[in-house]
């Protein structure tokens, strides 16, 4: 099919978590619908992203529940990880999602699925011109999903040495020497504890006083905690002054004299959405002072006819949010009312165990001068927890005393971002937070401690 000089009613750009959804229900109305995607279907989630990194996290808890099973009166003999094998079957699970969806749209009826480039490039009239590897057409509506990417710190030296991205790093299949992580927070968290239950000495660096800044204190010191019993080397509050290629890699000179030597680098310091190339100028979209895509409650840019969902629009970094934004955006489309306005922040760092989160933190609605009360209580206080043997951990939870309304917790425990879940739904449909202490929870589960932990809410003191 040829896509030169066509006319389109909507042109998407790029088939991550959002455009695929809304492709499919607008074309379901009778429009006609071009996707593209310039690197691979699925985005970042399905390619490099969620899904690959929890299958392999899969394997490290295996991994791990193994060397720790003799306290459970398990015996075996001594744990060892191909990781090799490790990333076969990451790639067998991810191939098979991948090429079933793009199969799926690049043999549609009616959709337009394109593996190239695409950017605005002015207007032909009332429609919007879209230039691709292939020529140009144009179109009445274009959505942008186009994502964001990682980019380094500005450290001296660390383009002289072959360093590791999020995506580079699942290709490895020979497990690190000693694997040096740039960056404390979600994504560095989760493949430095993946990488040490492979078999790798690791250390991570974050230069503010602490990791995971954006939680509470107390349930970043407990993940750090947890970190250091299992081996991984945590630096807070740490610079990197300085890095140079050695024969086995890396040397990593830290403020105030220390020197790191890796055998590999991985930079998990900050991503940026993929915005800058896509010709917005060109229409006139707005972006704000880092790049993202002004928006709306309803994804709509400041130029009619254009929209941006996912997260190249600065509303949640998140597979379930661009999702979201999809479903919102669809529904706007056919005169719905769904919109973005009301969503509750809600999601899951997953190490092992998990932290599950949903609203603010203790220290936000302090901040906010709300009459906060809180429950706190640590992982061993949970009895599935203590049943299965894995008691690391801090739950969290936080209510506004005056309107009896939860406003935020924190779940740092076994089956933590599962039973954070079940007070998102409160919260979504502004229920009061004294239900959770009179519903009815299955025995013995993480959730089940729901109405028990409610009981113990206490007034705040200090966030800290």
């Amino acid at each position: 099919m040829t896509l030169h000089h066509q006319t389109f009613d909507t042109v998407i750009i790029g088939a991550g978590q959002a455009g695929p959804g809304l492709a499919s229900a607008l074309d379901g109305r009778g429009e006609k619908v071009a996707l593209f995607e310039q690197r691979a279907f699925g985005g970042t989630c399905l390619n490099d992203g969620c899904r690959p990194t929890k299958a392999m996290r899969a394997s490290a808890r295996v991994a791990h529940l193994a060397r720790t099973s003799a306290k459970l009166g398990v015996h075996t003999g001594e744990v060892t990880v191909s990781l090799a094998e490790v990333v076969a079957r990451k790639d067998e699970l991810i191939d098979a999602w991948r090429d079933g969806g793009s199969d799926y749209y690049e043999n549609h009826a009616t959709i337009s699925y394109v593996l190239s480039t695409a950017r605005l490039a002015g207007r032909d009239g009332d429609l919007f011109r879209i230039e691709h590897d292939g020529g140009s057409m144009t179109a009445k509506r274009v959505i942008v999903n186009s994502g964001a990417r990682s980019v380094p710190p500005p450290v001296p030296g660390l383009d002289s040495i072959d360093w590791l991205d999020h995506h580079r790093i699942l290709e490895l299949t020979d497990t690190p020497e000693h694997l040096v992580v740039l960056g404390g927070s979600y994504i560095g968290l989760e493949f430095g504890q993946m990488f040490a239950r492979f078999g790798s000495k690791v250390t991570i660096v974050e230069r503010a006083d602490r990791i995971i800044g954006r939680e509470d204190a107390d349930i970043s010191e407990a993940i750090a905690a947890m970190l250091r019993r299992e081996g991984l080397d945590v630096r807070e509050g740490v610079d990197v002054e300085s890095i140079e290629a050695t024969e086995t890699g890396a040397r990593i000179s830290l403020a105030g004299g220390d020197n790191l030597d890796a055998s590999h680098v991985l930079v998990a310091a900050g991503r940026i959405p993929n915005s800058d190339d896509l010709g917005l100028e060109t229409v006139g979209v707005d972006t704000d002072e880092r790049g993202y895509i002004a928006t709306d409650e309803h994804f709509a840019t400041n130029v009619d006819g254009v929209y941006a969902v996912g997260d190249v629009n600065g509303r949640g970094a998140f597979t379930h949010t661009s999702y979201q934004d999809g479903t919102i955006l669809a529904d706007h489309l056919a005169g719905g009312d769904l919109s973005v306005a009301g969503r509750i922040p809600t999601y899951g760092l997953f190490i092992d165990p998990p932290l599950g989160r949903v609203g603010m933190t203790l220290t936000q609605a302090q901040d906010a001068g709300l009459d906060v009360e809180v429950a706190i209580t640590p992982g061993d206080g949970v009895t599935k927890a203590v049943l299965d043997g894995e008691t690391e951990g801090l739950w969290k939870l936080v209510v506004d005393k005056t309107t009896d309304r939860v406003l935020g917790a924190s779940f740092f425990g076994l089956y933590g971002d599962e039973a954070v879940q079940a007070v998102s739904v409160l919260m979504h449909v502004d229920a009061p937070a004294s239900a959770l202490a009179t519903f009815l929870p299955i025995h013995p589960t993480s959730t089940e401690f729901l109405p028990t932990f409610y009981g113990g809410l206490k007034k705040a003191g200090s966030a800290e």
